[in-house]
């Protein structure tokens, strides 16, 4: 693993309060590089099992209830001064928010918060400060996004205006799946929030991730997704790529910076999702935060850059500039359930790697996943994004081969 931390600030005085947590095979490395930062305490619907070793604390709470997260905060703050609050799925974002108005803990700003996490308010912030996106239309009705998919025009997408849960974003081809997915994205999404509707762009999907500067957010990595035709209508991840010498980056560097200007976010680690399209980048949504331990890990891997370490000290208030040293590419894939435990190949080594470049990391159970259940994921480097992939799929069809063989 890379060597991180180039500038620390004083160490920190308190406890950082962790909201949520998933997989050991996708969050043990978060774990580890959060409890270096300091002591964590971690809140979260089930009552932790391998998080112990890293944990000082623990209380379990429905996550999508704030007064009852603050409830159970409140208790473990009667014996551990609490100094930050950290979050990875948005849906959390209200409940860290609700945190650091109670214990008075650094983080965005309300008006940075309400800007990114609703998402048609995103792209009327972005609109007026001349940022090219996705131009989503809020819908709080059938008529109304009936209304607006006559205005952006088929194929679309509809999803929460400010999701409760993961992909819950639905692709509508015409008129008669809209009714469909306008309620499985209003089921999904914050009471009183509403829906939004935008056209869906061509292009390549990409996310920008921005760490602290000397000069301000610096975008240090990006990666590009491919989405799985097995959930569709839903739009969920079967690969992601991170890597470090990207060559959309000029383009993808400048639309970040404009987006995180307009919305008002001026330090601690972001991530801005946009296509890349024949016209240039169109932003979709962007996070004051990073959403997704696993990329974390993959962004570190390859550029040096601990985002993980870094977000931990920003949330308690603390310095923390990345190194980067920049390292070829790596990707996951994951693997869908097949009722079965994940099979080797017959030629793959010990310890789970089905080739030299690529290792297997299959989960304890199933987990559902949208509308799909996962059961594993695959883990592939390479020297540069074309070999890479070339790498990632040959070891996928190494896997599906041993599934029909088993």
């Amino acid at each position: 693993m890379n060597t991180h931390a180039s500038r620390r600030g004083d160490g920190p005085t308190g406890h950082l309060v962790v909201l949520g947590s998933g997989p050991q095979a996708e969050w043990e490395h978060a774990m580890q590089r959060l409890a270096v930062v300091g002591p964590l305490l971690l809140i979260d619907a089930q009552t932790p099992t391998w998080q112990r070793p890293h944990l000082a604390g623990a209380r379990t709470a429905n996550l999508l209830d704030p007064p009852r997260v603050l409830d159970e905060v409140r208790k473990l703050a009667s014996t551990w001064p609490i100094a930050g609050v950290l979050a990875f799925h948005p849906a959390h974002d209200r409940a860290a928010a609700l945190l650091r108005q109670e214990f008075a803990l650094p983080g965005p700003s309300t008006a940075t918060i309400e800007a990114t996490t609703l998402r048609h308010r995103t792209a009327q912030l972005l609109t007026s400060a001349g940022v090219d996106n996705s131009g989503a239309v809020h819908a709080n009705s059938y008529d109304q996004a009936l209304e607006a998919a006559h205005q952006v025009g088929f194929p679309l997408v509809c999803k929460p205006a400010s999701p409760r849960t993961r992909y819950a974003a639905r692709r509508v081809t015409g008129i008669p799946s809209l009714a469909e997915a306008l309620s499985a994205a209003t089921a999904a999404t914050w009471p009183g929030t509403g829906t939004v509707i935008e056209p869906l762009l061509d292009g390549i999907e990409a996310t920008a991730y921005t760490a602290d500067s000397p000069s301000g957010p610096k975008v240090v990595a990006i990666s590009h997704t491919t989405f799985d035709p097995q959930a569709e209508p839903a739009l969920l991840p079967v690969e992601v790529v991170v890597d470090a010498d990207d060559v959309c980056a000029p383009a993808v560097e400048d639309s970040a910076s404009r987006a995180l200007s307009a919305l008002g976010h001026r330090s601690g680690p972001a991530q801005i999702r946009m296509r890349l399209t024949s016209t240039g980048p169109r932003i979709i949504s962007v996070t004051t935060h990073l959403t997704d331990p696993l990329l974390g890990m993959l962004i570190e891997q390859v550029t040096g850059a601990d985002l993980i370490s870094q977000a931990g000290r920003h949330a308690l208030g603390l310095t923390f500039l990345t190194d980067e040293n920049r390292l070829g590419a790596t990707a996951v894939h994951f693997l869908q359930g097949s009722g079965a435990t994940l099979p080797l190949p017959p030629n793959a080594a010990a310890h789970s790697h089905v080739t030299p470049y690529a290792t297997l990391h299959p989960y304890p159970a199933e987990r559902r996943v949208g509308p799909l259940r996962r059961s594993g994921h695959l883990l592939v480097s390479g020297t540069d994004y074309p070999q890479c992939v070339a790498r990632l799929r040959s070891a996928a069809a190494e896997i599906r081969s041993a599934r029909l063989s088993a």
